[in-house]
Protein backbone atom coordinates (compact mmCIF):
# COMPACT_ATOMS: atom_id res chain seq x y z
CA UNK A 1 0.00 0.00 0.00
CA UNK A 2 1.34 3.66 -1.27
CA UNK A 3 1.73 6.84 1.30
CA UNK A 4 -1.31 8.10 -0.21
CA UNK A 5 -3.41 4.85 0.34
CA UNK A 6 -2.76 4.66 3.90
CA UNK A 7 -4.01 8.23 3.93
CA UNK A 8 -7.17 7.33 2.32
CA UNK A 9 -6.84 4.10 4.31
CA UNK A 10 -6.72 6.59 7.87
CA UNK A 11 -9.64 8.85 6.13
CA UNK A 12 -12.10 6.16 5.90
CA UNK A 13 -11.75 4.97 8.92
CA UNK A 14 -11.77 8.18 10.82
CA UNK A 15 -14.92 9.03 8.54
CA UNK A 16 -16.72 5.80 10.14
CA UNK A 17 -15.78 6.15 13.62
CA UNK A 18 -17.55 9.76 13.01
CA UNK A 19 -20.96 8.23 11.32
CA UNK A 20 -22.79 8.69 14.60
CA UNK A 21 -22.19 12.51 14.38
CA UNK A 22 -21.47 13.19 10.76
CA UNK A 23 -23.33 10.14 9.00
CA UNK A 24 -27.00 10.06 10.70
CA UNK A 25 -29.20 11.90 8.09
CA UNK A 26 -30.70 10.95 4.38
CA UNK A 27 -28.85 13.58 2.35
CA UNK A 28 -26.56 14.06 -0.56
CA UNK A 29 -23.62 13.89 2.03
CA UNK A 30 -24.71 10.77 3.37
CA UNK A 31 -24.98 9.55 -0.19
CA UNK A 32 -21.35 10.46 -1.40
CA UNK A 33 -19.95 9.59 2.19
CA UNK A 34 -21.52 5.75 1.50
CA UNK A 35 -20.42 5.58 -2.10
CA UNK A 36 -16.93 6.71 -1.51
CA UNK A 37 -16.28 4.24 1.24
CA UNK A 38 -17.77 1.62 -0.72
CA UNK A 39 -15.20 2.31 -3.49
CA UNK A 40 -12.14 3.14 -1.83
CA UNK A 41 -12.88 -0.50 0.11
CA UNK A 42 -12.05 -2.04 -3.83
CA UNK A 43 -9.36 -0.11 -4.38
CA UNK A 44 -7.61 -1.04 -1.13
CA UNK A 45 -9.00 -4.39 -0.17
CA UNK A 46 -11.61 -3.55 2.28
CA UNK A 47 -14.42 -5.93 1.77
CA UNK A 48 -15.51 -5.79 5.66
CA UNK A 49 -15.98 -1.63 4.75
CA UNK A 50 -18.83 -3.18 2.64
CA UNK A 51 -20.55 -5.10 5.35
CA UNK A 52 -20.30 -1.72 7.39
CA UNK A 53 -22.17 0.34 4.77
CA UNK A 54 -24.59 -2.40 4.01
CA UNK A 55 -25.22 -2.22 7.54
CA UNK A 56 -25.53 1.82 7.72
CA UNK A 57 -27.69 2.37 4.51
CA UNK A 58 -30.17 -0.23 5.80
CA UNK A 59 -31.70 2.32 8.42
CA UNK A 60 -32.26 5.11 5.37
CA UNK A 61 -34.43 2.13 3.76
CA UNK A 62 -37.01 0.30 4.99
CA UNK A 63 -38.04 -3.29 3.84
CA UNK A 64 -40.70 -2.29 1.16
CA UNK A 65 -38.44 -0.20 -0.49
CA UNK A 66 -39.26 3.05 0.15
CA UNK A 67 -36.95 5.72 1.48
CA UNK A 68 -38.64 8.09 4.03
CA UNK A 69 -35.86 10.95 3.37
CA UNK A 70 -36.97 10.43 -0.20
CA UNK A 71 -39.45 13.16 -1.68
CA UNK A 72 -40.30 12.53 -5.07
CA UNK A 73 -42.48 15.49 -5.38
CA UNK A 74 -39.54 18.02 -4.33
CA UNK A 75 -38.06 16.80 -7.72
CA UNK A 76 -34.29 17.29 -6.28
CA UNK A 77 -31.62 15.74 -7.35
CA UNK A 78 -29.65 15.87 -3.85
CA UNK A 79 -32.20 13.41 -2.79
CA UNK A 80 -31.81 10.97 -5.62
CA UNK A 81 -28.11 10.82 -5.05
CA UNK A 82 -28.14 8.12 -2.37
CA UNK A 83 -30.21 6.12 -4.82
CA UNK A 84 -26.90 5.54 -6.39
CA UNK A 85 -25.69 3.03 -3.95
CA UNK A 86 -28.28 1.49 -3.99
CA UNK A 87 -27.24 -0.63 -7.41
CA UNK A 88 -24.53 -2.30 -5.58
CA UNK A 89 -25.87 -2.65 -2.18
CA UNK A 90 -28.37 -4.48 -4.21
CA UNK A 91 -25.13 -6.65 -5.87
CA UNK A 92 -24.15 -7.42 -2.91
CA UNK A 93 -27.04 -7.99 -0.34
CA UNK A 94 -29.56 -9.54 -2.69
CA UNK A 95 -31.76 -7.21 -0.84
CA UNK A 96 -34.83 -6.60 -2.64
CA UNK A 97 -35.51 -3.43 -0.80
CA UNK A 98 -32.73 -1.47 -3.37
CA UNK A 99 -34.27 -2.63 -6.31
CA UNK A 100 -37.93 -1.66 -5.28
CA UNK A 101 -36.19 1.72 -3.83
CA UNK A 102 -34.68 1.83 -7.55
CA UNK A 103 -37.54 1.30 -9.38
CA UNK A 104 -39.34 4.52 -7.50
CA UNK A 105 -36.99 6.66 -8.14
CA UNK A 106 -36.12 6.18 -11.66
CA UNK A 107 -40.18 7.59 -12.10
CA UNK A 108 -38.60 10.87 -11.43
CA UNK A 109 -36.39 10.82 -14.62
CA UNK A 110 -39.96 11.04 -16.51
CA UNK A 111 -41.45 13.93 -15.05
CA UNK A 112 -38.84 15.95 -13.65
CA UNK A 113 -39.02 20.12 -14.55
CA UNK A 114 -37.22 21.04 -17.53
CA UNK A 115 -35.75 25.00 -18.80
CA UNK A 116 -37.08 25.97 -21.81
CA UNK A 117 -34.50 24.61 -23.69
CA UNK A 118 -34.69 21.29 -22.00
CA UNK A 119 -31.99 21.09 -18.74
CA UNK A 120 -33.55 19.79 -15.63
CA UNK A 121 -34.13 21.72 -12.99
CA UNK A 122 -31.72 21.24 -10.08
CA UNK A 123 -34.71 20.96 -8.10
CA UNK A 124 -38.64 22.16 -7.49
CA UNK A 125 -37.85 25.15 -5.62
CA UNK A 126 -35.26 26.33 -8.35
CA UNK A 127 -37.80 27.44 -11.06
CA UNK A 128 -35.65 27.05 -14.49
CA UNK A 129 -32.02 26.85 -13.41
CA UNK A 130 -29.50 24.39 -13.86
CA UNK A 131 -26.85 23.82 -11.46
CA UNK A 132 -23.29 22.47 -12.12
CA UNK A 133 -23.56 19.45 -9.18
CA UNK A 134 -26.55 18.49 -10.17
CA UNK A 135 -25.09 16.03 -12.60
CA UNK A 136 -22.98 14.26 -10.73
CA UNK A 137 -26.09 13.86 -7.99
CA UNK A 138 -27.97 11.89 -11.07
CA UNK A 139 -25.89 11.07 -13.86
CA UNK A 140 -24.74 7.43 -13.02
CA UNK A 141 -28.25 7.00 -11.62
CA UNK A 142 -29.68 7.88 -14.90
CA UNK A 143 -26.92 5.44 -17.00
CA UNK A 144 -26.81 2.46 -14.24
CA UNK A 145 -30.56 2.17 -13.91
CA UNK A 146 -30.79 2.07 -18.31
CA UNK A 147 -28.01 -0.20 -18.15
CA UNK A 148 -29.94 -2.94 -16.29
CA UNK A 149 -33.00 -2.23 -16.92
CA UNK A 150 -34.13 0.39 -19.35
CA UNK A 151 -32.74 1.62 -22.76
CA UNK A 152 -29.01 3.02 -22.28
CA UNK A 153 -28.78 4.30 -26.00
CA UNK A 154 -31.51 7.17 -24.89
CA UNK A 155 -29.91 7.52 -21.52
CA UNK A 156 -26.25 8.35 -23.14
CA UNK A 157 -28.04 10.58 -25.54
CA UNK A 158 -29.84 12.61 -22.76
CA UNK A 159 -26.44 12.34 -20.52
CA UNK A 160 -24.81 13.99 -23.20
CA UNK A 161 -27.18 16.40 -23.44
CA UNK A 162 -27.60 17.87 -20.40
CA UNK A 163 -23.52 18.08 -20.28
CA UNK A 164 -23.49 20.06 -23.78
CA UNK A 165 -26.46 22.03 -22.64
CA UNK A 166 -24.82 22.81 -18.94
CA UNK A 167 -21.40 23.07 -20.76
CA UNK A 168 -22.28 25.61 -23.46
CA UNK A 169 -24.51 28.16 -20.96
CA UNK A 170 -21.96 27.69 -17.97
CA UNK A 171 -18.74 28.32 -19.64
CA UNK A 172 -16.26 31.69 -18.99
CA UNK A 173 -14.70 32.18 -22.22
CA UNK A 174 -11.68 34.31 -20.38
CA UNK A 175 -11.23 30.94 -18.02
CA UNK A 176 -12.34 28.24 -19.50
CA UNK A 177 -14.05 27.10 -16.39
CA UNK A 178 -17.60 26.51 -15.56
CA UNK A 179 -19.82 29.37 -13.37
CA UNK A 180 -22.05 27.74 -10.42
CA UNK A 181 -25.34 28.10 -12.05
CA UNK A 182 -27.72 29.09 -14.89
CA UNK A 183 -30.85 30.72 -14.62
CA UNK A 184 -32.42 30.13 -18.72
CA UNK A 185 -35.17 32.65 -17.87
CA UNK A 186 -32.37 35.12 -16.52
CA UNK A 187 -35.34 35.69 -13.49
CA UNK A 188 -33.36 35.29 -10.55
CA UNK A 189 -31.61 38.33 -8.79
CA UNK A 190 -28.14 36.26 -8.71
CA UNK A 191 -28.15 36.09 -13.08
CA UNK A 192 -26.60 37.89 -15.18
CA UNK A 193 -29.37 39.92 -17.10
CA UNK A 194 -27.12 38.92 -20.60
CA UNK A 195 -26.48 35.28 -20.06
CA UNK A 196 -28.08 34.11 -17.16
CA UNK A 197 -25.53 32.66 -15.80
CA UNK A 198 -24.23 33.24 -11.43
CA UNK A 199 -21.29 35.34 -11.32
CA UNK A 200 -18.66 33.55 -9.92
CA UNK A 201 -16.65 29.82 -10.17
CA UNK A 202 -17.37 28.06 -7.55
CA UNK A 203 -15.18 25.36 -6.85
CA UNK A 204 -17.09 22.78 -5.57
CA UNK A 205 -19.77 22.88 -8.29
CA UNK A 206 -17.30 22.77 -11.20
CA UNK A 207 -15.80 20.12 -9.15
CA UNK A 208 -18.91 17.79 -9.09
CA UNK A 209 -19.26 18.58 -12.41
CA UNK A 210 -16.14 17.42 -13.33
CA UNK A 211 -16.26 13.77 -11.53
CA UNK A 212 -19.70 13.37 -13.02
CA UNK A 213 -17.55 13.97 -16.59
CA UNK A 214 -15.66 11.28 -16.36
CA UNK A 215 -17.73 8.59 -14.15
CA UNK A 216 -20.42 8.75 -16.59
CA UNK A 217 -17.91 8.08 -19.36
CA UNK A 218 -16.83 4.99 -17.60
CA UNK A 219 -20.66 3.07 -17.17
CA UNK A 220 -20.21 3.69 -21.20
CA UNK A 221 -19.68 0.72 -23.12
CA UNK A 222 -16.59 1.46 -26.03
CA UNK A 223 -18.26 -0.05 -28.77
CA UNK A 224 -18.90 1.67 -32.12
CA UNK A 225 -22.52 2.59 -30.81
CA UNK A 226 -21.41 4.69 -27.71
CA UNK A 227 -18.26 6.08 -29.57
CA UNK A 228 -19.09 9.35 -30.34
CA UNK A 229 -20.68 10.21 -26.53
CA UNK A 230 -17.54 9.35 -24.93
CA UNK A 231 -15.83 11.01 -27.02
CA UNK A 232 -17.42 14.12 -26.67
CA UNK A 233 -17.22 13.23 -22.46
CA UNK A 234 -13.72 13.21 -22.99
CA UNK A 235 -13.29 16.05 -24.80
CA UNK A 236 -15.24 18.08 -22.20
CA UNK A 237 -13.10 16.43 -19.29
CA UNK A 238 -9.76 17.63 -21.17
CA UNK A 239 -10.82 21.26 -21.85
CA UNK A 240 -11.47 21.90 -18.12
CA UNK A 241 -8.55 19.86 -17.02
CA UNK A 242 -6.43 22.21 -18.92
CA UNK A 243 -8.36 25.05 -17.70
CA UNK A 244 -8.18 23.58 -14.04
CA UNK A 245 -3.95 22.89 -14.70
CA UNK A 246 -3.44 27.06 -15.84
CA UNK A 247 -6.20 27.90 -12.46
CA UNK A 248 -4.09 26.12 -9.95
CA UNK A 249 -2.06 27.93 -7.07
CA UNK A 250 1.38 28.78 -8.30
CA UNK A 251 2.66 28.30 -4.79
CA UNK A 252 0.51 25.60 -3.97
CA UNK A 253 -0.75 23.41 -7.06
CA UNK A 254 -3.95 23.50 -4.99
CA UNK A 255 -7.28 25.57 -6.04
CA UNK A 256 -8.96 28.16 -4.72
CA UNK A 257 -12.25 28.69 -3.02
CA UNK A 258 -13.61 30.78 -5.80
CA UNK A 259 -11.47 29.34 -8.17
CA UNK A 260 -10.46 31.95 -10.63
CA UNK A 261 -9.52 34.27 -7.79
CA UNK A 262 -6.24 33.73 -6.80
CA UNK A 263 -5.08 35.68 -3.56
CA UNK A 264 -8.34 38.02 -3.77
CA UNK A 265 -8.94 39.36 0.34
CA UNK A 266 -10.54 36.58 1.81
CA UNK A 267 -10.60 33.65 -0.85
CA UNK A 268 -8.77 30.24 0.27
CA UNK A 269 -7.38 27.38 -0.72
CA UNK A 270 -10.54 25.12 -0.64
CA UNK A 271 -9.78 21.33 0.03
CA UNK A 272 -13.29 19.12 -1.05
CA UNK A 273 -12.93 21.41 -4.49
CA UNK A 274 -9.02 20.43 -4.40
CA UNK A 275 -9.62 17.14 -3.71
CA UNK A 276 -12.20 16.60 -6.30
CA UNK A 277 -10.04 17.84 -9.17
CA UNK A 278 -7.27 15.90 -7.92
CA UNK A 279 -9.34 12.54 -8.21
CA UNK A 280 -10.53 14.13 -11.93
CA UNK A 281 -7.09 14.45 -13.03
CA UNK A 282 -5.82 11.70 -12.15
CA UNK A 283 -8.79 9.07 -12.77
CA UNK A 284 -8.15 10.40 -16.10
CA UNK A 285 -4.58 9.61 -16.65
CA UNK A 286 -5.50 5.56 -15.33
CA UNK A 287 -8.65 5.64 -17.34
CA UNK A 288 -6.57 6.62 -20.48
CA UNK A 289 -8.87 10.14 -20.99
CA UNK A 290 -6.02 12.53 -20.42
CA UNK A 291 -4.61 14.23 -23.39
CA UNK A 292 -1.60 15.03 -21.93
CA UNK A 293 -1.38 12.60 -18.96
CA UNK A 294 2.06 13.36 -17.63
CA UNK A 295 0.70 16.87 -17.22
CA UNK A 296 -2.20 16.05 -15.38
CA UNK A 297 -0.40 13.47 -12.86
CA UNK A 298 1.90 15.75 -12.15
CA UNK A 299 -0.18 18.82 -11.20
CA UNK A 300 -2.29 16.26 -8.76
CA UNK A 301 0.07 14.97 -7.04
CA UNK A 302 1.69 18.71 -5.97
CA UNK A 303 -2.03 19.81 -4.92
CA UNK A 304 -2.24 16.34 -3.32
CA UNK A 305 1.00 17.21 -1.41
CA UNK A 306 0.51 20.49 -0.56
CA UNK A 307 -3.27 19.74 1.35
CA UNK A 308 -1.83 17.39 3.01
CA UNK A 309 1.25 19.21 4.20
CA UNK A 310 -1.10 22.43 4.93
CA UNK A 311 -4.84 20.80 5.54
CA UNK A 312 -4.51 17.22 7.18
CA UNK A 313 -3.73 16.05 10.79
CA UNK A 314 -3.96 13.56 12.91
CA UNK A 315 -5.92 14.21 16.74
CA UNK A 316 -4.46 12.23 19.58
CA UNK A 317 -7.23 9.37 19.24
CA UNK A 318 -5.62 8.52 15.67
CA UNK A 319 -8.43 9.81 13.71
CA UNK A 320 -7.49 11.81 10.59
CA UNK A 321 -8.58 15.65 10.00
CA UNK A 322 -8.69 17.59 6.73
CA UNK A 323 -9.15 21.34 7.39
CA UNK A 324 -10.68 24.33 4.90
CA UNK A 325 -13.99 22.29 3.43
CA UNK A 326 -17.02 25.03 2.67
CA UNK A 327 -19.87 24.54 4.50
CA UNK A 328 -22.10 25.06 1.85
CA UNK A 329 -23.10 27.22 -1.08
CA UNK A 330 -26.28 27.67 -3.54
CA UNK A 331 -28.27 30.17 -5.03
CA UNK A 332 -31.29 31.73 -3.94
CA UNK A 333 -33.29 31.13 -0.81
CA UNK A 334 -33.00 27.15 -0.06
CA UNK A 335 -36.54 27.75 1.81
CA UNK A 336 -38.98 30.61 2.22
CA UNK A 337 -37.58 31.18 5.95
CA UNK A 338 -33.57 31.15 4.57
CA UNK A 339 -31.22 33.96 3.92
CA UNK A 340 -30.99 34.60 0.31
CA UNK A 341 -27.74 33.61 -1.09
CA UNK A 342 -27.03 36.33 -3.76
CA UNK A 343 -24.11 34.48 -5.40
CA UNK A 344 -21.70 37.56 -4.89
CA UNK A 345 -17.71 36.81 -4.11
CA UNK A 346 -18.65 37.91 -0.51
CA UNK A 347 -21.00 34.69 -0.25
CA UNK A 348 -18.75 32.31 -1.64
CA UNK A 349 -15.56 33.82 0.52
CA UNK A 350 -17.25 35.35 4.01
CA UNK A 351 -20.90 34.05 4.44
CA UNK A 352 -20.52 30.54 3.97
CA UNK A 353 -17.85 29.06 7.08
CA UNK A 354 -15.07 27.37 6.54
CA UNK A 355 -15.22 23.88 8.71
CA UNK A 356 -12.98 20.90 9.74
CA UNK A 357 -14.25 17.56 8.55
CA UNK A 358 -17.32 18.56 6.51
CA UNK A 359 -18.38 15.21 4.76
CA UNK A 360 -18.42 17.58 1.60
CA UNK A 361 -14.44 17.32 1.98
CA UNK A 362 -13.58 14.17 3.70
CA UNK A 363 -14.81 11.63 1.40
CA UNK A 364 -13.59 13.61 -1.50
CA UNK A 365 -9.92 13.16 0.16
CA UNK A 366 -10.13 9.51 0.64
CA UNK A 367 -11.12 9.33 -2.84
CA UNK A 368 -7.98 11.18 -4.20
CA UNK A 369 -5.57 9.81 -2.21
CA UNK A 370 -6.94 6.40 -3.34
CA UNK A 371 -6.46 7.18 -7.22
CA UNK A 372 -3.33 8.48 -6.95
Amino acid sequence: MTENQKLAEKMALSLMARADKELNQYNYRLGIAMEFIWRTSTTLHHPEWKDWVAKWMEQFVMPDGTVPGYDQSAYSWDLLAPGKNFFDLYDYTHDERYKKAMDFMWQEFKDHPRTPSGGYWHKKIYTDQVWLDGLYMYGTFLIKYAKRWGDLKAAAKEMLFQFNLTYEHTLDPRSGLLFHAWNETKQMAWADQTTGCSSYIWGRALGWFTMALVEVCDLLPSTKEFFAYRARLIELSNHLAQALVRAADKDTGMWWQVVDQPGRTYNYLETSCTSMYIYFLSHMVRQGYAYDPALYRKVARRAFSSMVRLDVYASEDGQLHLKDICKSAGLGRASEDSPYRDGSYEYYTRQEPRLTDNTHGTPAFLLAAAEL
